[in-house]
């Protein structure tokens, strides 16, 4: 039975996760109380079939842990993550990861120490594919290598012997070489020059056509979610604070932490400058006790705010956000 969520539910989808909860507790306190980070709270989502969703936010908002989860790597609390493939649902939260791995993949964000530098760049590609038992795993690797623009040549390089971004290519095409339904992109452009961004969202969006791929695209910083994202999820303290199509967010952002967020960029859209009002967050980073997890930075916090937390609600068609403004 498919259970059907209240925000932007589709039947066409990828991964849905429903009411997603990751506590990690440390140690105790001065007075024998557990410490308790809330590192997800009650997340609630679907990511559509070819559909790259960008996730953002500010460290600490929860952003690698939702793409860990909906992989498998980390359990949640509560709530569940299912991956849908073709009619077939799998309840990644409660699978093995041998039986989803042949699925989704992951893309880190440091290049340097996800892959092993002493490897030949023929056996990273290929060790996964042999792992799986596959054929043509030579021609497989050609395209893999012309996917992601690197030369045949460099199969017989070691790692270390790589710039980083060709080692960033080269995490792609170990990404997309086993063709998986969905792959989380943590942060892939964060270490890269500027000039190499743009190669390297491209390449994401390739393998999107290619082979129809879902992407789930973190990033802290926003012009990359608007370059190549179809949907923006932005997230404050483990919950999402804002979700809709990406020009929605970019150019009617409803929150005050989207808000914050878009001005941080003044050059992100140059025509939003005269429309958008320059939003002042307090630079604290406070976790309250209850009511809105954004209220004590926000400039436009009321005593309900303090009170009562506010559920995400649809304010325009597709674009929802978790603010007593609306």
């Amino acid at each position: 039975m498919v259970m059907r969520l209240a925000v932007g539910f589709t039947d066409d989808y990828i991964i849905k996760v429903n009411n997603l909860k990751v506590y990690f507790t440390k140690g105790n306190s001065l007075f024998g109380k557990k410490n308790v980070t809330k590192a997800l709270d009650g997340v609630t989502l679907t990511i559509k079939n070819r559909e790259i969703m960008g996730i953002v936010g500010e460290s600490g908002s929860g952003k690698t842990t939702l793409g860990r989860v909906t992989i498998g790597l980390q359990k949640p609390t509560e709530g569940d993550v299912y991956l849908k493939v073709g009619q077939e649902e799998i309840n990644v939260s409660k699978a093995k990861l041998k039986t989803i791995s042949k699925y989704v993949q992951m893309i880190y964000q440091d290049p340097y120490s996800s892959i092993d530098p002493i490897m030949r760049v023929y056996d990273v590609l290929a060790m996964p594919l042999k792992y799986r038992k596959e054929r043509e795993i030579e021609k497989r690797i050609e395209d893999a290598m012309r996917l992601v623009d690197l030369p045949i040549e460099l199969l017989e390089n070691r790692v270390y012997q790589l710039s980083g971004g060709q080692r960033q290519r080269l995490s792609i095409a170990r990404a997309v070489i086993v063709d998986p339904k969905y792959i989380v992109a943590d942060e892939p452009t964060t270490m890269l020059d500027a000039s190499l961004k743009g190669e390297i969202l491209k390449i994401i969006k390739d393998a999107r056509e290619a082979k129809g791929i879902s992407f789930m695209l973190i990033t802290h910083e926003l012009p990359i979610a608007k370059i190549i994202s179809d949907r923006i999820t932005v997230m404050y303290l483990g919950k999402i604070v804002e979700l809709g199509k990406s020009s929605d967010v970019i150019k009617k952002p409803l929150h005050p932490y989207t808000q914050g967020l878009i001005d941080a960029y003044p050059r992100i859209d140059p025509s939003l400058k005269d429309k958008l009002k320059e939003i002042k967050i307090k630079v604290d980073v406070i976790r309250p006790n209850k009511g809105c997890v954004f209220h004590p930075r926000c400039p436009f916090a009321m005593a309900k705010c303090k009170e009562e937390e506010p559920q995400l609600k649809e304010v325009y068609q597709d674009h929802y956000v978790a603010c007593w403004l609306y």
